[in-house]
């Protein structure tokens, strides 16, 4: 009997760490780059740009979560037989709501909405960026989680036409604690990203 007490009592405490490594409070911190897709942008082979990324989000107790995100993706490329600086800027807010919460994982719904901006020297292009999606965040244990997201993606840039379509974003993460460790990989209309981040919730 004082077995089965103490085996209930560490699933409890097990279910209580899952739910705690799965909160949108957080702080994240990471290193990451940026692919064009395509070669009206720039070759993608060739064209590599990296950089740092910030994320700030905080889930109210009802579920709904808001969240701010950057990046900042630079490097320098031989561009028309001259070095030259390209430079990639996003900046977006996020605004969701946990749906459903099951024993090892959580079901959301949540859009994005912010801008791009991309710089080669002193020629900027700037494009409005707008996401919805569905994301579901899985425990496997206390040590390791998954998550995968799938949406709808629109940019819209200065004087051309709209690109829109399927946005998806996968990552598995490796916890400690209030701390994280996770790899991330994004494909939208424009881009693809991978990211490398490190995540403290609170």
């Amino acid at each position: 009997m004082k077995k089965a007490f103490i085996l209930s009592a560490l699933a409890a405490l097990s279910l209580n760490v899952h739910a705690t490594d799965l909160s949108k409070t957080y702080l994240e911190i990471g290193y990451s780059k940026s692919d064009f897709k395509e070669e009206k942008y720039f070759d993608k082979t060739d064209y590599d740009l990296v950089g740092h990324q910030l994320s700030l989000s905080y889930e109210f107790e009802n579920g709904i979560y808001a969240g701010l995100h950057t990046k900042r993706h630079r490097e320098t490329f031989l561009v028309d037989l001259f070095d030259q600086d390209v430079e990639l800027d996003e900046n977006l807010v996020e605004l969701g709501y946990v749906a459903h919460k099951a024993q090892s994982g959580r079901f959301s719904i949540g859009a994005f909405i912010g801008a791009l901006d991309l710089s080669v020297e002193d020629n900027s292009n700037d494009a409005d960026l707008y996401r919805v999606y569905t994301e579901y965040d899985h425990c496997f244990n206390q040590y390791f989680s998954a998550f995968a997201k799938l949406g709808y993606e629109s940019v819209d840039g200065e004087g051309a036409s709209s690109e829109n379509g399927l946005w998806t974003e996968v990552g598995i993460r490796a916890h400690w604690g209030s701390s994280s460790l996770s790899w991330e990989f994004s494909q939208g209309e424009v881009v693809e990203q991978v990211a490398f981040v490190y995540r403290y919730s609170f």
